[in-house]
């Protein structure tokens, strides 16, 4: 085991030849940010919350309706715990991105009055 508090993988996942070939990480890295996207995404219904699309998490996005409690931006591309991300994204509506868009032009759409 290493003295690194802040370790992310499990050694099968990063075992020591992954940790010396910098595209293995990277690619580690994306399929962890990935698969807690897609846990958000089922904690948060799923499917947009205005428009109802579901077809690829790609164009689903969360859009914090109180901007002055975002502690930070989800896509920022970042590796943090699933605890904080979990935390971040509970603060959020789940939108595609057309729908996000439009709330951030205020168009089509008024993001304060919620069904």
């Amino acid at each position: 085991m290493t003295d690194n508090k802040s370790r992310i993988y499990c050694y099968e996942c990063s075992g020591d030849s992954s940790r010396n070939n910098n595209e293995s990480r990277k690619h580690q890295k994306t399929i962890l940010r990935r698969s807690m996207k897609l846990q958000a995404i089922k904690i948060l219904g799923g499917k947009c919350s205005i428009c109802g699309y579901n077809k690829c998490i790609d164009a689903l996005e969360f859009h914090h309706e109180n901007a002055n409690i975002k502690e930070f931006k989800l896509g920022s591309g970042n590796t943090m715990s699933w605890q904080d991300y979990k935390n971040e994204a509970e603060k959020c509506i789940l939108v595609c991105s057309n729908c996000h868009k439009e709330i951030h032009s205020k168009i089509g759409y008024d993001y304060t009055k919620r069904d």
